[in-house]
C-alpha cells in the first residue's frame, strides 16, 4: 500500500475534493470554488495521485463516484464542518450547554446577585452548573490561571484582566433595637462614637468603609468582628451596634424585624463594584454569554 504522510498532502485542496465529490462535474465544481476550469481539472489530477484513486469516473457524459471516492465523502462532510466549527467558532445554544461558570462573588454580591442570576441560568441553560466560591485575596491570580472564569469585587483590578464596572454601590447603616442615638444621618463624629459591627470583606477590614476612614486619620469602635452580612443583621438586631452595608443588601433584608436604617457620614462614599475576567475568554462564545446576564441581573438591580 502507497503510504502517504500528512506534511506532504496539500490540504488547500480539501475544499476543491469535497466540491468534486458532491457536484461530479469539474465545471460546476469550478464555479463553486471560483476556480476556472482547467485548473479545477488539475487539482483533481493531484487528488487523484495523492489518493491513489480516480475518485471519479466518467461513465457517458456524466461522472460517478468510487468505492473509494464515496467513502472520502461522507468522511469530509464531517470534517468540513469541524473545520469551519473550527475556524468561525461554534455557536452556542444556552438550551443545549452543559458548560461549567466559576465565579468567585463578596458575600454581599452574591446576596444581590445569585436569586435573579439563578432564575435566569436554569431557565435559559438548565443543564449548566454555576460554581460560586466566596472572594478572597488571591481571586484575581485565580482568573488569570484559569481556576475562576470571573471574579466580581470592589477591589482594583489588575491591568492583566479585562473588566468592566457593573454597578456603584452606596452605604447604609443598620441599627440595632438597643442603640438609643435617633438621628436621620450619622455625623462623622456621632459614627465614630458608635460600637459597630465589622464585616470583614479583605485583611480583617471592611475595606470599603475602613480605608476612607483610615485616609482621614480615624477609626471605628468595633465590637465585633464577622466575614458574613447576613448573620451580622441577624445578629445586631437586639444590641445597640451599628453595622454598616450596601443599601441595595439593606432593602433586600429589610424585613429582618429589630433593625432599623440609618444614613451614613457623607465621608463613607459610594464605592464601584467590578466584573472581571481573563482575555483568553473574552470571545468564548459561552462565557460572553455568561457575563451578558450577569449584565441584565446587574442593571436590573441597579440603584435607580
Amino acid at each position: 500500500m502507497r503510504e502517504v504522510h500528512l506534511r506532504n498532502v496539500d490540504l488547500n485542496l480539501l475544499h476543491a475534493l469535497h466540491a468534486l465529490l458532491e457536484e461530479r462535474h469539474v465545471t460546476r465544481a469550478a464555479k463553486r470554488c471560483f476556480l476556472s476550469q482547467p485548473a479545477m481539472s488539475r487539482a483533481l489530477e493531484r487528488l487523484r495521485e495523492t489518493l491513489g484513486d480516480p475518485l471519479l469516473v466518467r461513465t457517458g457524459r456524466a461522472y460517478e463516484r468510487t468505492v473509494r471516492g464515496e467513502r472520502v465523502l461522507r468522511e469530509l462532510e464531517s470534517i468540513m464542518r469541524q473545520l469551519e466549527t473550527l475556524v468561525q467558532g461554534e455557536e452556542f445554544s444556552p438550551a443545549r450547554s452543559q458548560e461549567r461558570f466559576r465565579v468567585a462573588m463578596t458575600d454581599h454580591g452574591s446576596t444581590i446577585l445569585l436569586p435573579v442570576l439563578l432564575q435566569r441560568i436554569r431557565k435559559a441553560a438548565p443543564d449548566a452548573r454555576l460554581e460560586v466560591s466566596s472572594w478572597r485575596t488571591q481571586a484575581y491570580e485565580d482568573v488569570a490561571a484559569g481556576r475562576i472564569d470571573v471574579a466580581l469585587s470592589a477591589e482594583a483590578v489588575p491591568p492583566t484582566l479585562e473588566y468592566e464596572l457593573i454597578f456603584n454601590l452606596d452605604f447604609v447603616c443598620l441599627v440595632g433595637s438597643a442603640q438609643p442615638v435617633r438621628t436621620r444621618r450619622f455625623t462623622l463624629k456621632q459614627y465614630l462614637q458608635l460600637p459597630h459591627a465589622l464585616v470583614e470583606t479583605l485583611d480583617g477590614q471592611q475595606t470599603m468603609v475602613d480605608r476612607p476612614l483610615a485616609q482621614l486619620g480615624v477609626k471605628r469602635r468595633v465590637a465585633l468582628r464577622i466575614p458574613f452580612f447576613i448573620p451580622a443583621i441577624f445578629a445586631i438586631g437586639q444590641t445597640d451596634l451599628v453595622l454598616t452595608v450596601p443599601r441595595i443588601l439593606a432593602k433586600i433584608t429589610a424585613k429582618i424585624g429589630g433593625v432599623r436604617m440609618v444614613e451614613p457620614p457623607r465621608e463613607i462614599k459610594a464605592f464601584p463594584y467590578f466584573m472581571a475576567w481573563h482575555p483568553r475568554l473574552s470571545e468564548e462564545p459561552a462565557h460572553a454569554w455568561f457575563r451578558e446576564q450577569l449584565r441584565i441581573v446587574a442593571s436590573s438591580i441597579r440603584p435607580k
